[in-house]
């Protein structure tokens, strides 16, 4: 008897003729580097005849075995709006996208290497709210930069986290999130808080629990959101004497600090730099 191995389609369902389309990788240390992190550090590939053909070609299968390092954290955006992100080992074979992972082989992705394009990106830490939230409004004006991370949540000051919980496992995950949204937008006034998933798992009577993150601000969430079922309490992003550090792609250190400053001559001075 033959199993069948259902491929997955990791680029399934994208029109990559609609719109403006940028895949970004940045380099990441590994315990066995791949001679492509020799050649590209980071590198950003914008040319939709070829993400069509990554689409045709990305179809991996489930593995279980995600034991090794990675080499890529790849970035997907329209725009500049995240939607798609992986994490890729090239020696071990497999792409992790959210808590799954299927198979990959290198050629996957060394077959595109010519239409990389080196790009450059920074670190930068931040030590107070207040100056990663104006960070990020300035960054968002910079249209060549890019986040490696979703920005929205921190144009709020922080977080609680939302349960949802005793699902069935049979759930649509989508239409959960679309409810939870709806949830959200019902009892915040407009544009005062962003949710996002943040996990799940399934106990021994296959019933589901999820938690979904919720960034707001401090006040907006002791007036609204106290009334939903809260797992964990509001916090900021920023705790005193920590420190939160904001991958960019696009931009390096230099031209980082000339947004900020033109920010600050914009719409007035901040207390503090990030670092």
């Amino acid at each position: 008897m033959l199993s069948v191995v259902i491929g997955y389609a990791l680029l399934g369902g994208i029109d990559f003729s609609q719109g403006e389309w940028s895949l970004v990788g940045i380099s990441v240390t590994n315990y066995a580097p791949h001679p492509l992190q020799q050649r590209f550090s980071a590198f950003i590939l914008q040319d939709k005849a070829v993400l069509k053909q990554m689409q045709e070609l990305w179809q991996g299968h489930p593995v279980y075995e995600d034991y090794c390092e990675y080499h890529y954290i790849l970035r997907l955006y329209c725009g500049r709006r995240l939607l798609k992100s992986f994490k890729v080992n090239l020696r071990c074979g497999y792409i992790t996208e959210g808590v799954f992972s299927y198979s990959f082989s290198p050629e996957w992705l060394e077959r595109f290497a010519e239409s990389f394009r080196p790009v450059a990106w920074s670190r930068v830490w931040f030590r107070r709210n207040e100056t990663l939230k104006i960070a990020v409004q300035a960054l968002l004006e910079a249209p060549e930069v890019y986040f490696l991370e979703e920005p929205e949540p921190y144009l709020y000051g922080g977080r609680f986290i939302l349960a949802v919980d005793s699902v069935h496992w049979r759930v649509d995950r989508d239409s959960l999130y679309r409810a939870v949204e709806a949830q959200i937008k019902a009892v915040f006034p407009s544009q005062r808080a962003f949710v996002r998933p943040y996990f799940f798992y399934l106990d021994d009577k296959s019933l589901l629990y999820f938690r979904f993150e919720v960034f707001c601000e401090k006040s907006d969430y002791e007036r609204y959101g106290r009334r939903l079922a809260v797992a964990v309490g509001w916090q900021p992003h920023i705790a005193p004497g920590e420190a939160k550090r904001l991958i960019l792609v696009g931009v390096n250190r230099e031209r980082f600090f000339s947004y900020i400053e033109r920010w600050r001559r914009l719409h007035g001075a901040i207390a503090d730099m990030p670092e």
